[in-house]
């Protein structure tokens, strides 16, 4: 296994089982620069037609990403566009992050949104390391080959084995952390998933996460594959989700925006979601590491190794060579 420096390399199952190309969905949120401001920089490198849909949520249509909303990202908006929410917004804009978000991009869209991510970052937008209270982060939501699938739920398995690896190798801001957005499934979670073996399926999966993880909170969100796949089980399961919506994607919130930061890149952080779906296409590997982990899981607490020295024994220098 070697790195890529392609910018956004393909993944080791590029197309979906009907056969067209899996695309992904890009969530950027941000400091710095206002919605107005932001859907400015939009139509003119992307080109398109702005529309207001309230007072700070507008979508750019037509440009060459397709439609693209930018809106300020916290529930107060959704009270209302009274006056007094609206002072609220503004008077905490520095806090609150201006959100864009893309419609499913190809290949070909997500290099030309990283393009014009730097074009924010020229223009004055901020990211996550700015200050210690902005916790802002890249939400990849990437479409899955198909539900019944194996390798969906084998990518599912790949990404909790390695959650703590990934966190480790390539750390979140400190910010993040503490919050509650992107915590990691709990371990008891984990080491059941192991206990499932290295072809779980999508009832087993979603049964399991139920009794585990009943919010999206988490660094990767399974509920929108879980109501699209079956709305009637999906509503029995998490009674309190009545506002998710189906969509047939990973939402991978782990990563951290630091667009403000030159180095910085959105292709950056989907190498990482990559390393997951590389993790789940290599059957020995993910066979190795399901089989460790549930011999770990069976070790004391004090007569065992941390679990990501594990994973890093497992997967060795090939891989961690890919986090650089």
């Amino acid at each position: 296994m070697s790195h890529t420096d392609t910018p956004f390399a393909p993944l080791p199952r590029p197309q979906g089982s009907d056969g067209t190309d899996r695309r992904v969905g890009v969530e950027i949120e941000f400091a710095g620069l206002t919605e107005d401001a932001t859907a400015t920089l939009v139509r003119a490198e992307l080109g398109g037609d702005i529309h207001r849909d309230a007072t700070h949520d507008l979508h750019v249509s037509g440009t060459e990403l397709g439609t693209v909303k930018i809106v300020l990202d916290t529930a107060l908006r959704r009270l209302g566009d009274a006056g007094p929410v609206d002072k609220v917004l503004d008077a905490l804009r520095g806090l609150i992050p201006v959100e864009i978000v893309t419609d499913p991009l190809t290949r070909d869209q997500l290099v030309r949104l990283d393009t014009f991510r730097d074009t924010l970052r020229r223009n004055g937008a901020v990211g996550t390391t700015d200050g210690v209270l902005l916790g802002f982060g890249v939400h990849l939501n990437v479409s899955i080959t198909d539900t019944h699938d194996p390798f969906t739920w084998q990518t599912v398995l790949a990404f909790a084995l390695m959650q703590g690896w990934l966190r480790r190798r390539m750390p979140i801001d400190g910010t993040r952390r503490l919050m509650p957005f992107v915590a990691p499934w709990p371990d008891a979670f984990v080491t059941e998933l192991a206990h499932i073996g290295p072809t779980p399926t999508c009832d087993a999966v979603r049964d399991l996460y139920a009794q585990h993880c009943n919010s999206r909170n988490h660094a990767l969100d399974l509920l929108p594959i879980f109501r699209h796949a079956d709305t009637e089980a999906f509503d029995r399961l998490f009674p309190n989700q009545s506002n998710t919506k189906g969509r047939p994607a990973f939402h991978f919130r782990l990563p951290d925006c630091r667009i403000d930061d030159a180095a910085w890149s959105l292709n950056l952080e989907w190498q990482r979601w990559r390393l997951v779906e590389l993790l789940a296409a290599d059957a020995d590997a993910l066979s190795a590491l399901t089989r460790k982990r549930r011999a770990w899981a069976a070790q004391t607490a004090a007569g065992r190794p941390g679990w990501t020295d594990v994973v890093q024994e497992v997967l060795g220098t090939d891989w961690a060579a890919l986090t650089r």
